[in-house]
């Protein structure tokens, strides 16, 4: 994707990346221009309360680094701490699962922005507690379906899959239950008759634990005003698996 890169002669090396892409760039004064369809825009324009807007067009910061300390082993991730006046939104993925963070999930402790990770969010991990078996299907009609006993641990709202083979399909999610019968708002894929089922449950919640020998992260803010981010830590535990 084309888009715009810094080299700092300070640094001596390349220190940023860049989504807009001007026609041309200069530097006057002290100050740096650039130039898009013929319209001069100023950088750091200090009288310009917005950031991240270019040529008309808001984008968003984003920051991508990697957590790999002790990377001989195995480490369940339980927190992330920013370093910002504001919180930055995440997406965060291990060699073994993935999940991410919202903003408004994390909260203010002195000069830190603090959030608990949540669980694994990958559809085809059934570890953890978001998966409950429910037996083989007996007969169904509409959108109820007969089973020999449910288990009180499956809810209303979990999702209802079948098992075809090595291929889990959706049958619905979950409206209504009693100790034989699961009721669905509507079926996506067809009951069959002798097919194992099971549910599954907000893997965000309830899930499997965020875990692997490393951890990449990568962190978004929207926000216009001024943000700071000094620094990121992540609190993690080993695993004994």
């Amino acid at each position: 994707m084309a888009g715009t890169i810094t080299f700092s002669e300070k640094n001596k090396g390349w220190t940023g990346f860049y989504d807009y892409l001007p026609d041309a760039m200069c530097r006057l004064n002290n100050r740096f221009f650039m130039v898009k369809n013929g319209q001069l825009h100023l950088a750091n324009d200090k009288d310009n309360p917005i950031r991240n807007n270019f040529f008309g067009v808001q984008y968003d910061s984003r920051i991508t680094t990697v957590f790999n300390e002790n990377p001989n082993d195995d480490k369940i991730f339980k927190t992330l701490v920013e370093q910002s006046n504001k919180p930055w939104s995440a997406v965060v993925k291990t060699n073994l699962t993935n999940s991410t963070l919202k903003k408004e999930e994390f909260t203010q402790r002195e000069s830190r922005q603090f959030a608990h990770f949540r669980k694994s969010e990958d559809a085809t991990n059934l570890k953890g507690g978001a998966s409950q078996g429910v037996g083989v299907i007996i007969s169904s009609s509409s959108t109820v379906i007969t089973f020999g006993n449910v288990s009180p641990t499956v809810s209303i709202g979990d999702g209802l899959y079948q098992l075809n083979g090595g291929n889990e399909e959706l049958i619905g999610t979950i409206t209504a239950k009693s100790n034989t019968t699961i009721t669905v708002n509507a079926i996506t894929t067809t009951p069959v008759n002798g097919y194992f089922c099971f549910s599954k449950k907000n893997i965000r919640i309830e899930g499997a634990e965020l875990r692997g020998y490393f951890m990449e992260v990568e962190l978004t803010n929207d926000d216009v005003d001024k943000v700071e981010l000094f620094g990121i830590e992540a609190n993690a535990v080993k695993s004994h698996i």
